[in-house]
């Protein structure tokens, strides 16, 4: 039975959802903490109902390109990927590494996101911004930071659902290059599905979910897959260059060059229909029943310099943090402008929430 269930697809489209459900959940979730008083309900359904206008719009935008680049692909790329196949999977695939890396690496702070963007929603909807606006030497770019701060709720989500949707569509082109269509749809719904799921645990948890071992556990996941596509992006340079050199045909399983062959196992091939958990391994740590020098020895190396670098950057924080004494909060402000987290009675400043006006759409 074939595998139709892509899974570095719901990898990848479970993490960019997770991300921006957070954002949503996050502004509800603010609105709910900030505007708890009956008076307020009917100016917390106006300002909610611009965080559902956003995030609606970023996801459409996205599907809308997403669709686009299916369309072009299959229909002017497919003789151009037929010529040189091997070449167009190897390029993909470092691509594919080095973005999935560099977010990766990015994201393993988002432990902080719930702090960093209500600490962004108090300066965007603190009236008393205003009067700094109103004092600006340009009076047209007081207008439009104005306007700016007074559709925030509804340009944040937007900005957040398009940048999430074009990245997935970016890393799924670079990661699914050798995996059938239809084993996307079901991949594809599934992270939506269980993102949002994690984004409406967040929403009723408020500030009592932890998020970090979560982020660090599905980073680790795509590190896997990124070392994976080392591995596999050696493979495709070195095939395509052996079947130049034996003018064997460019999808022909099995042909490998003896001169670098580490080994070459007629069992555990990931490609057959029946696979099973081979090709499970073959989607996450980029297992093959064929193997060079070339391709065991990128694979080594791509794990020894992420090592490096993470020890790299927690020395560089320990020193940081020995220099100056004591550990520095997720979130700090100035003096009486400090903002607080996480406390489990909602997140204000020091000046109180009867204090903070906010202009609605």
């Amino acid at each position: 039975m074939t595998l139709s269930f892509s899974l570095p697809t719901f990898f990848i489209i479970f993490r960019e959802t997770t991300e921006a459900a957070i954002i949503v959940s996050v502004l509800l979730s603010f609105l709910s903490q900030v505007l708890s008083e009956p008076k307020d309900q009917a100016l917390r359904q106006r300002l909610a109902r611009q965080v559902w206008a956003g995030t609606v719009l970023g996801l459409v935008v996205s599907l809308i390109i997403g669709a686009g680049y299916i369309v072009v692909w299959n229909l002017y790329a497919t003789n151009l990927w037929a010529a040189s196949e091997g070449i167009w999977v190897g390029c993909f695939s470092f691509v594919a590494v080095l973005m999935i890396t560099v977010m990766g690496l990015a994201m393993l702070r988002t432990n902080q996101m719930q702090a960093k963007w209500k600490t962004k929603l108090f300066k965007a909807l603190d009236e008393d911004n205003h009067n700094q606006i109103s004092n600006s030497n340009s009076k047209g770019a007081g207008r439009f930071a104005y306007q700016s701060r007074k559709y925030a709720l509804f340009l944040l989500p937007l900005v957040t659902v398009l940048r999430e949707g074009l990245e997935a569509v970016v890393f799924i082109g670079g990661v699914t290059f050798n995996e059938e269509w239809e084993a996307m749809p079901l991949a594809i719904v599934a992270g939506v599905a269980l993102g949002w799921l994690v984004g409406f645990a967040i929403y009723r948890g408020g500030n009592h979910m932890r998020l970090h071992r979560f982020f660090v556990g599905s980073t680790c996941l795509l590190l896997l897959i990124a070392a994976g596509l080392v591995a596999k992006g050696i493979a495709a340079f070195e095939s395509d260059r052996w079947n130049r050199l034996t003018n064997a045909q460019g999808d022909d399983d099995g042909t490998y060059d003896p001169r670098v062959n580490l080994w070459a196992l007629k069992c555990c091939d990931p490609k057959k229909p029946d696979a099973g958990w081979w090709g499970v391994a073959n989607a996450l740590v980029g297992w093959s029943n064929i193997a060079s020098y070339w391709t065991v020895g990128s694979y080594i190396i791509y794990w020894g310099l992420l090592s490096a670098w993470l020890f790299r950057l927690d020395a560089k924080r320990q020193t940081k943090a020995a220099i100056s004494g004591e550990q520095r909060p997720l979130l700090h402000g100035e003096g009486s402008d400090a903002v607080a987290t996480g406390s489990g009675e909602g997140s204000s400043n020091s000046r109180g929430n009867n204090d903070l006006e906010i202009t609605p759409a």
